[in-house]
């Protein structure tokens, strides 16, 4: 005789780490608990951040912050892709107290004099808890001003995170909360306000030296004048709408504001771009421009005079079979001075 124990909905359950109830409930946001939910649910199986996040009804953005909480919060390790629970330390993840910061940290945070002060470490081991958050907001009403101007910004009231980080950028990093809420209004007008997009943005500028509203307005510009030169150069080539490289991002920089091309003349670079690789290649281009540039050539008229002029017998506006020179695609992409995506 065969028996079967019928327990309903619990005949399929999944294992939830007693530390995400005992110490993460409170302190996790909605997605943040959706996300480890739902990683728990497909435990052993490959997903992609896309579909996590289309599954979930949630912004790439914010499955990637996510990820990166979970990770923060010492619940999950991540490497090359792989997720992993790690062990739980009760003296480090209960601890609210700086002091107990380990020692390896401590000690890569020591000051040398006469040398700038080191930023922590992206991935800290113990992050401002509710408790010190409450603390720090009573005893300076400007990071209350900070919390109530971030959730104006975002048009949303923000996560647990997201709080923990602006004592971070604040307290660790040491911008000041006016820079901070500047930095907000520019991470707003992008589109990107995970946290890990802000982070990064607000460890750059604090590297860079940016901790007052002076620096921070040029900043800005200069970050307005990048974006204007890549869409002049993403329009001109047709490409998809990405975020260029570093790399790119100097270089489209150099074409439209140091060379002064026009957007037919980076039409007409990425046209012979095009033909020589199939593909966009900022090396190509950047090899076609500083010739063009060279030459002095600032219009298709003068380029279409520079073609023909090495070309015997063949008069202006009369077709080529090539043009007067060409580039090792070999050469090209073997420079260091580039990093070419696989994708491009």
């Amino acid at each position: 005789m065969n028996y079967n124990l019928d327990i309903g909905m619990w005949n399929q359950v999944f294992a939830v780490p007693c530390a995400l109830a005992d110490r993460h409930l409170k302190l996790a946001g909605k997605e943040q608990l959706q996300v480890i939910l739902w990683m728990l649910r497909h435990a052993g199986q490959s997903f992609s951040p896309e579909t996590m996040a289309e599954a979930l009804g949630m912004s790439l953005d914010s499955a990637l912050d996510s990820l990166d909480y979970w990770a923060d919060q010492g619940l999950l390790a991540q490497s090359s892709g792989e997720l992993r629970p790690l062990p739980q330390r009760e003296e480090l993840t209960t601890a609210s107290s700086p002091a107990l910061v380990p020692a390896a940290e401590s000690a890569t945070n020591m000051q040398v004099p006469g040398e700038k002060p080191a930023l922590p470490p992206k991935k800290r081991m113990i992050r401002p808890d509710s408790g010190h958050l409450t603390a720090r907001m009573a005893e300076a009403p400007e990071m209350q001003f900070l919390i109530q101007e971030a959730q104006a910004t975002l048009g949303k009231t923000i996560s647990p995170a997201m709080s923990t980080l602006l004592v971070t950028i604040v307290d660790d990093y040491g911008l000041p909360v006016e820079v901070t809420v500047m930095l907000l209004h520019y991470a707003q007008e992008v589109g990107k306000t995970g946290t890990s997009y802000i982070d990064s943005v607000a460890r750059d500028w604090a590297e860079s030296g940016v901790f007052t509203i002076e620096l921070a307005e040029q900043k800005l510009q200069d970050l307005s004048r990048r974006k204007l030169a890549w869409g002049r150069v993403s329009s001109a080539a047709g490409l998809p709408k990405r975020s260029p490289s570093k790399k790119e991002e100097e270089a489209a920089c150099r074409w439209v504001y140091d060379w002064n091309f026009s957007q037919e003349m980076l039409s007409a670079a990425y046209d012979r771009c095009a033909d020589h690789t199939g593909k966009f290649s900022a090396a190509y281009m950047d090899k076609v421009l500083s010739r063009w540039n060279s030459q002095n050539i600032r219009n298709l008229q003068e380029l279409d005079t520079a073609e023909h002029k090495d070309l015997p017998g063949k008069a202006p506006g009369q077709p080529q079979e090539q043009t007067a020179k060409s580039y090792d695609i070999g050469e090209l992409e073997s420079m260091s001075f580039f990093d070419l995506p696989d994708n491009l």
